[in-house]
């Protein structure tokens, strides 16, 4: 069995940022939100609030689009291409995607690269809040046994940041993806 983070890793970037991107420049009215964003990320800087409470406040404007699901749709038509060749290349039937990203979000993506598990942050799209445990640095691994058992075995796991140690140590093999280039780390 074999993981691999998508933002940074399979894809070209930071998925969800370019998604904030797209669709504000779509509904600028989402830019009445930026001040509440700005405290939310100073309060994350200083180490006052956790990330999962960054993720719901950044999303709360987005879950609140009527036709949320077409414009995730749309911005994959558009983004489908920052999906980096060397995963194409090496890519299998039985492979996972685990992120901290909105799997809401994901879903349609793997659906088109044919990935059949995705494990990632949950979010309860009336209220904005994510569902514990929140998918980033040791709760990927806390879901990841959650999907497959706690004795499951994962061979291979693929990241852009050493801060995923959790799933890293959990990994008979990781390697780190800079830019496209994959180098074994352990």
């Amino acid at each position: 069995m074999r993981a691999f983070d998508f933002d940074h890793t399979i894809y070209g970037g930071y998925s969800y940022r370019d998604f904030v991107f797209y669709t504000t420049a779509r509904r600028p009215w989402v830019l009445l939100w930026l001040p509440v964003i700005a405290v939310v990320v100073l309060l994350k800087l200083l180490h006052i609030i956790k990330m999962k409470r960054v993720v719901e406040w950044v999303l709360f404007p987005f879950l609140r689009f009527r036709k949320i699901d077409e414009y995730i749709v749309k911005f994959w038509d558009k983004n489908e291409k920052k999906i980096g060749q060397w995963y194409k290349d090496l890519q299998r039937e039985d492979d996972i995607v685990i992120s901290a990203t909105p799997g809401f979000f994901l879903e349609e993506i793997c659906r088109r690269l044919g990935i059949k598990t995705l494990i990632a942050t949950e979010i309860d799209r009336k209220t904005g809040k994510v569902v514990d445990p929140y998918c980033y640095r040791e709760g990927k691994l806390e879901r990841f046994r959650m999907a497959f058992g706690e004795d499951a075995e994962l061979d291979e796991y693929y990241t852009d940041t050493p801060k995923d140690s959790t799933m890293l140590a959990h990994a008979k093999v990781g390697y780190l993806v800079k830019k496209g280039k994959v180098s074994r780390i352990n």
